[in-house]
């Protein structure tokens, strides 16, 4: 969720929602059950923790309000990168770190090994995705101001970078297709979930609509068995969605609320399994362990 101008935001916000949930698709799937998931804290004391990424190494990297961290398997965090101006989306691959600083509308590129910075790309956006060729897809939130951006995508060959490469209301997170196909992302105002075939973009669909008044859908990310997950910033809440029948229901509830509540959600290693992690704004990191016997792989 984007932190800047915080005052700002929330007033558009209020004003966004009134109309969002006038003009949002009715119809919400019915539930399915999620019994039997655990939660627990592995990391507390940091920024408001905004977006996180597998180190590949049973950790994570972290991105608070002006930080970028770096959290060990057994939780101890230490500051990768400091004085950043408003660390969002992160993605992996192999040793470069990249991430957005949404503040100035960078993408950037960490050597992991050496700790160089790259020369920042102009990329403004929230969310972050790399695609497999090595192109960046970022979201608008809805909240920055100016013209609707949908989905922008980043051509890596060329440097262009492409507003409304999908033309979707709003978005946050990003989440990739175990068949690397769709992309899926979520709009914070309706409590939907956009479908986007990477093939015809311009043919994004609604997959399913949240429960209740104001779900507010901050990140998602998806299994390898299919299923997206979730998190649903102002009630607290992980939900766990099919996106072909788009039944949801709750694998996590009261985790914070309201401005502090969950911002981002991955899955990540657990000992000999696989658990859902998150990221809040009351500068926590959670664990989310499931039931024996679900398949949490990562996609």
């Amino acid at each position: 969720m984007r932190k800047i101008g915080k005052r700002v935001r929330v007033a558009g916000m209020a004003a966004a929602v009134a109309g969002a949930v006038l003009t949002a698709v009715p119809g919400q799937a019915a539930a399915a059950e999620c019994g039997g998931w655990q939660v627990d804290t592995v990391a507390r004391g940091l920024e408001q923790v905004e977006n996180l990424e597998p180190d590949g190494e049973g950790g994570f990297y972290l991105a608070g309000d002006t930080k970028v961290y770096r959290m060990g398997a057994a939780g101890e965090v230490r500051t990768v990168l400091d004085h950043l101006a408003a660390p969002g989306g992160l993605q992996r691959d192999g040793n470069d770190l990249y991430f957005l600083t949404r503040q100035d509308g960078k993408l950037q590129r960490l050597d992991i090994t050496s700790g160089r910075l790259d020369q920042p790309i102009d990329f403004a956006g929230n969310g972050l995705l790399r695609l497999p060729g090595g192109d960046f897809l970022t979201t608008w939130v809805g909240t920055e101001g100016g013209p609707p951006r949908g989905l922008t995508r980043y051509w890596h060959d060329t440097g262009a970078v492409q507003p409304n490469w999908s033309p979707v209301p709003h978005g946050e997170g990003l989440a990739l297709s175990p068949d690397h196909r769709t992309v899926y992302t979520d709009d914070l105002f309706t409590g939907q979930i956009y479908r986007v075939p990477l093939d015809d973009p311009g043919s994004w669909s609604i997959v399913t609509t949240l429960p209740g008044f104001f779900p507010s859908p901050d990140d998602l990310t998806m299994s390898r068995a299919g299923d997206l997950y979730v998190a649903a910033h102002f009630t607290g809440t992980i939900y766990r969605v099919d996106p072909e029948s788009g039944a949801s229901c709750p694998v996590a509830t009261g985790l914070s609320g309201g401005w502090t509540g969950p911002s981002s959600v991955r899955i990540g290693p657990d000992g000999d399994g696989w658990a859902l992690y998150a990221t809040l704004f009351d500068g926590t990191v959670r664990r989310i362990r499931p039931p024996a016997g679900a398949d949490l792989a990562p996609a």
